[in-house]
């Protein structure tokens, strides 16, 4: 039976939708309703109270009466909704891009993109606690079940199955191989479905509609994991060929006797769970001439709601859809973040943990006294050289995020509460300026001569920020760049001329030199005809002062401000790609470290002979 939906609400596009408690609760992300929104609605689709400001809102889930949601740039945003009109308790900033989240007694699990996923204590909502984190690639969603968390993984086109029994000590059990791309996982009575997406495995070309695996991924996976770490692979649907790059997310899960999964541009699939057979489908509307993608999807009182990129609310009645099966709720006690020790590859060496504590380590900065670090919720917080002991914290008005040292002034990035910016003396700290920005800080970057702050602001646009005067700080100039800025994308050293350098995957190399009079951004052109142009946490970009390193698929290339045209990236000469190094650069004295976080890898190479590097 194909079906297509057609009666909706009228509160217009939606990100995701969960049933609870004989309500319905919708999220809008800030392109879909201005700063985006949660909407709370009665079944017969009324709409009985809102919440405006939650940002780029990507999922949701419930549990008790606690609402939690992933907003990509903007976090975590964790609700009470014990009554009709939800009450914010606390927004979080996570390590990573929000996608994901799993619920599971106190614990929140974020499928942070590319960094796999943070593990957060909510049994204090008001309070979230970074618990730990466990690399396991880039995860879109995940779910748990007995104490086994199951994430799916974009890219690597996997299942990964992980013990979180000692929430602050996780451990990866399998990986499992996807027909397809990963997102959604659900399991029940010992079954993993894992929905899959866009391309199977085998595509050479991403960009090639001709390649035989191009759209030919979509569909879902059954595999026994009663016992977690031998998984054992039981039926495969596929389903029709699709392909859509802007919104591109699939979920399954059981409703009564019906799996139901939902396929960003193919629709709604409900499928016999045991046989994967296809009992019906439901279609989304075209929308100027495009099908318009699912973006989630739950039931109540047998109806099922389907949230879509593009058209909005829908609900499908009469099909008698049993109710998904509600989060598990068995209390976990989790154990303190114990210091770790890592071993070197080279094996002539260890490297320990030695200061460590209830939340993530985002950027660091050295000053003659001491060594800054940007502690996200723990504020700012200044370590002895010698044996990292904590000699002083800063309380920051927001989540620092970034931060920046020139000569004895500190500036703090700190998200949606903008930029403030200290003088240090030794490790007394003095507050001189505060910049409230237009939209979230996440970026810095202080020219050669500090009277200069570059920043990023949201997800697409850059500021160039006059801070000679910190107690009245001045916008000189902006520019928006064409796709994310996903975080580190400025270079931490500068041209010998002062110039400032950052990439964006979307729009190449781009540099300005306020210092020397710049008034403007400009922009190189670099390009990847075949593939990705990547600039996440696999890529990076540095200078030396001379030269201009862009890590380039496990090795790096030397960029050049000079042509005019667009250049395909994938032509530029490589250097030392028989190391295979990757990660964000950091240059100094010959020396090139390449920190790749997503996968908890440092590699240290000398560079000294460019064309003949060394690990």
């Amino acid at each position: 039976m194909h079906f297509f939906l057609k009666e909706k609400a009228g509160i217009g596009p939606c990100m995701d939708i969960k049933a609870h408690n004989g309500l319905l609760y919708a999220i809008q992300r800030d392109s879909q309703f201005s700063s985006g929104r949660l909407c709370v609605l009665r079944h017969d689709l009324t709409p009985i109270a809102e919440y405006c400001g939650i940002g780029n809102a990507r999922q949701i889930e419930i549990i008790g009466n606690i609402a939690v949601i992933t907003a990509r740039e903007d976090g975590l945003w964790i609700f009470d909704i014990s009554l009709l009109t939800p009450k914010l308790l606390c927004h979080y900033r996570t390590v990573e891009y929000a996608t994901g989240v799993a619920l599971y007694g106190n614990l929140a699990l974020v499928s942070c993109r590319q960094y796999g996923v943070q593990i957060i204590d909510i049994s204090d909502p008001c309070n979230p606690l970074h618990l730990s984190f466990v690399r396991i690639g880039e995860i879109q969603s995940a779910t748990v079940s007995d104490g086994i968390l199951y994430g799916g993984a974009w890219g690597e086109m996997k299942a990964v199955v992980v013990d979180i029994h000692d929430p602050a000590a996780p451990v990866v059990l399998a990986e499992i191989p996807l027909q397809g791309r990963g997102d959604g996982v659900h399991v029940k009575d010992g079954i993993l479905y894992a929905a899959t997406g866009q391309h199977a495995r085998g595509l050479i070309n991403s960009t090639d509609h001709n390649d035989p695996c191009f759209g030919m991924g979509n569909g879902v996976q059954a595999f026994d994991v009663r016992d977690p770490k031998h998984p054992v692979h039981l039926k495969s649907a596929l389903f029709d060929k699709g392909y859509c790059r802007s919104v591109d997310m699939w979920e399954p899960a059981i409703y009564g006797d019906t799996l139901v999964v939902n396929n960003s541009i193919l629709g709604v699939w409900g499928l016999d769970p045991t046989t994967l057979e296809v009992k019906w489908k439901l279609s989304t509307t075209p929308i100027a001439d495009n099908k318009d993608p699912v973006t989630g999807v739950t039931s109540l009182n047998g109806d099922l709601f389907v949230t879509t990129a593009y058209g909005g609310l829908f609900v499908h009645r009469g099909l008698g859809i049993g109710e998904q099966v509600e989060n598990e709720s068995s209390p976990i006690l989790p154990a303190k973040p114990q210091p770790a020790t890592y071993q070197c590859e080279t094996g002539n060496g260890t490297l320990a943990v030695r200061y460590s504590g209830s939340f993530p380590v985002l950027s660091i900065a050295e000053t003659a006294d001491c060594l800054v670090l940007a502690c996200c919720e723990g504020g700012v917080h200044l370590l002895h050289k010698d044996d990292l002991s904590l000699l002083a914290t800063i309380p920051t008005a927001g989540q620092a995020q970034d931060i920046k040292i020139h000569g004895n002034t500190l500036f703090v990035a700190e998200e949606a509460a903008g930029i403030e910016i200290f003088t240090l003396n030794g490790i007394q700290a003095q507050k001189i300026g505060h910049y409230k920005a237009p939209k979230t800080v996440y970026q810095l970057s202080v020219s050669k001569s500090g009277r200069y702050l570059m920043c990023s602001g949201g997800s697409v646009t850059l500021h160039m920020l006059d801070v000679s005067a910190p107690d009245h700080v001045k916008n000189c100039y902006s520019c928006h760049v064409k796709h994310l800025l996903y975080g580190s994308n400025f270079a931490t050293n500068y041209l010998n001329d002062g110039t400032m350098l950052l990439f964006c995957h979307g729009d190449g190399l781009i540099y300005t030199n306020p210092d020397a009079g710049d008034t403007a951004f400009h922009v190189i052109k670099y390009t990847r005809k075949i593939g990705f142009c990547g600039y996440c946490v696999s890529e990076g970009i540095e200078t030396d002062g001379e030269r201009i390193f862009y890590a380039n698929k496990n090795a790096y290339s030397l960029l050049s401000l000079q042509h005019n045209d667009p250049t395909d990236i994938g032509t530029v000469p490589t250097y030392g790609g028989d190391m295979r190094f990757r990660g964000l650069l950091t240059i100094q004295n010959g020396l090139m470290i390449a920190a790749q976080r997503n996968k908890g890898m440092i590699y240290a190479i000398d560079v000294s002979s460019i064309q003949k590097p060394r690990v």
